[in-house]
């Protein structure tokens, strides 16, 4: 009885201290957005939830944005997440040697590769990726097997992709989002068609709206939960959209419409089953930006007071920075709580052409159960990987960022370090 008193006064003091600190970081999200520097207009575009139309009399800008992902925000902003990356280290670290732990990688987009599809992963990568108890990650693109892949021209707004692209997830232990803004680029039919070859696969999946919002896997006794849902669709008028998990009013984004129910919902039914830890992998943001806005900061706290325990997002197709969020408690059980927010971690596996796109990244996170029963989770790792493209007889090849720097020096040049490095450290502890 001693010995438990000791361990709850012992959590108690842990869990007030983190508070403090937190506190010490606590600020108005808006205040962090005050006094931004000057941008260029293609620099705040955005085209999400736009029309099609609007996207062609926007293409230039929107091409300028791409090859020149913007980096320009304000300085409170990154004094913020740069004091973050401080509280983060704070986690324990992982310990390889507790039976107890087990790891969890985390990748970004999963995305059309023009070619190469069943030899684009470099051995060395796919150790890395295997080496885990469970891989998350986002399939962004359909993949129906009755359709024809495009091999030449890019294929933004109608992705469908070759089966081998997913060879390289481990059965058994991957839990994959379909839920993005190229869901339903074919068809619900195509949709459905590559949720079946997932499960076929052994592989969990999660993003159509069904009366289960979440799906869920246990490891070493700890239940965990998955909801995955997107901003919306490139078509906002497509038919069939209410059969996709979709999270309302980010983009065009719209103070009145951003509606967090489904998500709500997900978490709801999670913890009437008894889940003990809740994932939300939410599509969100805006392409090619290296921060997040205030309006998904604010959304990212409200879902961490609800009670999820992990938020992973994606779409901007570069890294952002990551977010440690303390409250005393949250809406479902009054229990104190820690939620790591990735909020991008960019493309794992692309043709895009710009270094701030062929940038991947594995993320580790190990969890365990402590001895009161609470689930805690570690320092990140971050393992950099590189999309080499397909050059002349040189094939495309998913490397390791460090074996690309060695093998290729004359295209890894001091220029290519010194911004590889620049975006490394966007995510770096």
């Amino acid at each position: 009885m001693i010995k438990l008193h000791f361990k709850i006064i012992f959590l108690t003091i842990i869990i007030c201290s983190c508070w403090v600190s937190s506190k010490c970081l606590a600020v108005n999200i808006d205040s962090l957005y005050k006094n931004p520097p000057k941008t260029k207009h293609f620099q705040k575009l955005s085209v999400e939830g736009r029309s099609f139309i609007y996207g062609i009399f926007n293409s230039i800008g929107y091409l300028k944005k791409f090859g020149n992902p913007v980096m320009n925000f304000p300085t409170s902003l990154k004094e913020y997440f740069s004091l973050q990356k401080q509280q983060i280290k704070k986690l324990p670290k992982a310990n390889s040697a507790d039976s107890n732990e087990f790891k969890l990688n985390i990748i970004g987009d999963i995305m059309w590769m023009r070619n190469n599809w069943d030899n684009f992963m470099d051995s060395l990568v796919q150790s890395k990726i295997n080496n885990c108890d469970l891989l998350l990650g986002n399939l962004e693109t359909i993949i129906d097997t009755t359709k024809a892949v495009n091999k030449f021209w890019f294929d933004y707004r109608t992705y469908n992709s070759d089966k081998h692209l997913i060879d390289f997830l481990p059965a058994s232990k991957s839990m994959i989002s379909i839920a993005n803004n190229h869901s339903l680029d074919k068809s619900y039919e195509s949709l459905l068609s590559t949720e079946k070859l997932l499960i076929n696969r052994k592989i969990a999946v999660n993003g159509i709206n069904k009366n289960k919002k979440y799906t869920s896997i246990t490891i070493k006794g700890i239940k965990i939960g998955f909801y995955a849902c997107t901003w919306g669709l490139n078509n906002p008028k497509v038919e069939q959209q209410d059969k996709l998990n979709i999270q309302k009013g980010i983009a065009p984004y719209n103070t009145n419409t951003v509606n967090a129910e489904e998500a709500l919902l997900a978490l709801k039914q999670m913890h009437e089953d008894g889940i003990e830890f809740k994932i939300l992998f939410m599509h969100w943001g805006y392409e090619y930006e290296f921060y997040p806005r205030n309006n998904i900061m604010k959304l990212a706290n409200q879902l961490t007071k609800a009670g999820y325990n992990m938020i992973i997002g994606s779409h901007p197709h570069v890294f952002q920075p990551a977010e440690l969020i303390f409250l005393p408690k949250n809406n479902l059980d009054s229990l104190p709580q820690v939620t790591l927010v990735n909020y991008s971690l960019g493309n794992f596996c692309t043709s895009m052409y710009s270094i701030e796109t062929r940038i991947g990244v594995i993320e580790s996170v190990n969890l365990k159960r402590n001895n009161l029963g609470k689930i805690e989770i570690t320092v990140p790792n971050y393992e950099f990987v590189y999309n080499m493209p397909h050059t002349g007889k040189r094939q495309r090849k998913l490397l390791l960022l460090s074996d690309y720097i060695k093998l290729y020096p004359k295209e890894a040049n001091a220029k290519f370090k010194e911004r590889t490095l620049e975006i490394m450290n966007i995510l770096k502890l």
